[in-house]
């Protein structure tokens, strides 16, 4: 034991002083130029990195780049979606010139999955948007709706910029007064793309048209986004790890641009004074006196009270209703509370994922495991993810093929306070964003003893401390913890042939409680405290039975007919309840059971079955021209018998002018 404290305390040692030596070093810094071979226009947004780093920069709207590097940069490594890689050797020169990448071709040979089958990039004649992923997890981000934002033409990724946020996903645009929600289609099965491990994913392509959404029928009219993740490979048995950990932070500053506590007492006297509400000659005000000026008091609790005033003893503070009137003693902060950085501080993030991975010619598996932990700049926001991925291959003959795709998540993501009102009074204030704006400067943080500081009466407004709202979720918890994937076997029949059959789903559990306190310091105090406790469970499977014909003729024609038909089945049900009046805030006691009043509860259950045929026919002549038709027909249990049915056809047709 010893001598491995003294080999960690050397490697430490020499770690620190490795760094501290790479820190004296200058900058090395090359800039230059990106264009097409083709027609010389400059390329934006290609990837230029040192190779052997992670150091990395993008070219600008014109070509241009810049990069930096704390040793000398041997060789630049040069790549964009549509166009070659290329390594520039940069032999010690600052500026490399203009560079000259050329058109890729060998990508549109790539296979892809477009739905339930896979076809060559060139093949393709729909509208899918392929989405790089290596571009896409260089996101720091632990869920891959919000990492998706900005990677693909047409589709549009709203997210709330909180730890474990729901991203708003839409693709060409809002296309209904409903919901527009895209069709997320994992290995097959449907799901949600919100807590994959971004490490897991092998491919994601969104299907944008009814060309190449309608296989999927009325499902896919907010288009599709189709999610295959990581498989085994043949060979050596690998182990492979990915992590980062880093911080966050908030924007520095005078955030809204906002006035300090004098200068908006100024601005309230000019308003008096233009709209000729004049007591005495000059605008009144309990904070501020009845003069020319308006001047900043000692405490504005009690209101315009001076140091040593009798109001302002400490004997007489309380803040317990239980003990008598709320008597609240503020200092008044003369040089101004800065209430965004109140609630938004520096917060670290860390991701790491463990997988191995290995096959042969009779299997292949992919095992990994992910940990990812983000603490939200605005406090009292986290979200915590425990995940396992067990992927799986097994050739049991030379045309018959079964697999499996599991995922297991646990999570912990308490729900952020968008809507800061107390469970159960029916009071809905605003988010606590806008009340860092709201709060007025003159408010301090804490009272005389160290207890949230609050606007407390009508002149000083009726926003609420966004400090004291957010710190008080510190004890509301929720957790979730899914299992999703599927079973599936293969078996090719005579030559032309493959049959496929897929069992899948998902069971998704949820459990969450939050407590809304009776507040001493606002301008409209709560009439009482409460309790929330609520759970729910989910569950949905899709079996899938499928045909597949191949062929080529002559050499110059090749025909691709896909024919399945598959059923779809959704349950679930929740219950919770809410009690008000609690003796007391501690957890301990929080129950519903707990409040003095009667709780009120509630429960919901629901179902629904989706019965569809489907099919699909690819042609091509000579690899140029190309045609493709896509029929589905289905059947929803949740209308009524007249309207249960629909058919959604789809057609569309390519040239390949190269």
């Amino acid at each position: 034991m010893p001598f491995k404290t003294n080999v960690l305390a050397r490697c430490c040692s020499i770690g620190l002083f490795l760094l501290f030596s790479c820190c004296l070093f200058a900058q090395k810094t090359v800039t230059g130029k990106v264009s097409s071979n083709a027609d010389k226009q400059p390329i934006a947004g290609a990837t230029i990195q040192v190779k052997g780093t992670k150091i990395a920069t993008q070219t600008n709207s014109d070509g241009t780049f810049s990069i930096s590097s704390p040793r000398d940069i041997g060789v630049l490594v040069i790549t964009v979606v549509g166009f070659e890689a290329l390594q520039v050797p940069v032999s010690g020169r600052q500026n490399i010139g203009e560079v000259g990448l050329a058109t890729s071709t060998t990508s549109l040979n790539d296979v892809v999955v477009t739905g339930y089958t896979a076809q060559r990039k060139k093949d393709i004649t729909g509208s899918v948007a392929i989405v790089d992923m290596k571009n896409m997890k260089a996101v720091p981000s632990g869920n891959p709706d919000a990492m998706l934002q900005g990677q693909a033409a047409g589709v549009n990724v709203i997210t709330t910029g909180s730890p474990g946020g729901q991203s708003d996903i839409v693709i060409r645009g809002i296309t209904t007064f409903g919901d527009n929600t895209p069709l997320v289609m994992i290995d097959g099965v449907a799901g949600s793309l919100h807590d994959i491990n971004p490490n897991d994913i092998e491919s994601i392509q969104v299907l944008k048209d009814a060309g190449a959404a309608s296989i999927y029928g009325v499902r896919g009219a907010n288009g599709v986004i189709v999610v295959t993740t990581k498989k085994g490979k043949n060979g050596r048995s690998m182990i492979s790890y990915d992590g980062y950990y880093g911080t966050q932070r908030p924007l520095s500053g005078n955030v809204f641009h906002l006035l300090n506590a004098q200068e908006l007492a100024n601005a309230l006297w000019t308003a008096d004074r233009n709209s000729n509400q004049l007591t005495n000659g000059n605008p009144f005000s309990t904070q501020y006196g009845n003069g020319a000026n308006p001047v900043l008091p000692d405490y504005i609790f009690p209101g315009g009270a001076k140091e040593g005033d009798s109001s302002v003893n400490p004997n007489l503070y309380n803040i317990d209703y239980t003990k008598g009137p709320i008597y609240h003693i503020e200092r008044a902060n003369k040089a101004g509370t800065d209430w965004f950085h109140t609630v938004f501080k520096p917060a670290l993030i860390q991701s790491h994922n463990v997988s191995a991975s290995g096959g042969s010619d009779k299997s292949s598996y992919l095992f990994s495991v992910g940990y990812f932990d983000q603490q939200g700049t605005l406090i009292s926001t986290y979200l915590k993810r425990y995940d396992v991925r067990i992927n799986t291959t097994f050739n049991l003959a030379h045309n018959f093929r079964i697999g499996e795709n599991a995922y297991l998540f646990y999570k912990e993501n308490p729900n952020v306070n968008n809507n800061a009102g107390v469970t159960g009074s029916g009071n809905i204030n605003e988010g606590v964003i806008a009340t860092t704006y709201r709060e007025q400067p003159i408010i301090p943080q804490f009272d005389i003893k160290g207890n949230y500081g609050g606007s407390g009466g009508p002149e000083l407004g009726n926003s609420s401390s966004p400090y004291a709202d957010q710190n008080r979720l510190n004890n509301n918890k929720a957790y979730v913890w899914d299992m999703v994937g599927n079973v599936w076997a293969e078996l090719d029949i005579l030559k032309h042939f493959t049959a496929r059959t897929s069992f899948g789903g998902t069971m998704d559990n949820g459990y969450f409680y939050n407590f809304g306190y009776r507040t001493y310091e606002n301008a409209e105090n709560n009439s009482s405290n409460g309790f929330s406790e609520n759970a729910y469970y989910n569950t949905n499977w899709t079996w899938t039975n499928s045909l597949t014909y191949s062929n080529v003729f002559a050499e110059k024609h090749s025909i691709k007919l896909f024919g399945g038909v598959e059923n779809v089945y959704q349950y679930g049900r929740g219950v919770g309840g809410t009690s008000l009046t609690y003796f007391t805030t501690d957890p301990n006691y929080w129950t519903l059971g707990g409040g003095a009043g009667t709780p009120t509860n509630y429960s919901y259950a629901y179902q629904s079955g989706l019965n569809s045929i489907f099919g699909r026919l690819d042609y091509g002549f000579m690899d140029k021209y190309l045609l493709s038709g896509t029929i589905r027909r289905d059947g929803y249990s949740a209308f009524g018998p007249n309207k249960r049915y629909g058919v959604f056809p789809a057609g569309s047709a390519g040239w390949v002018i190269s």
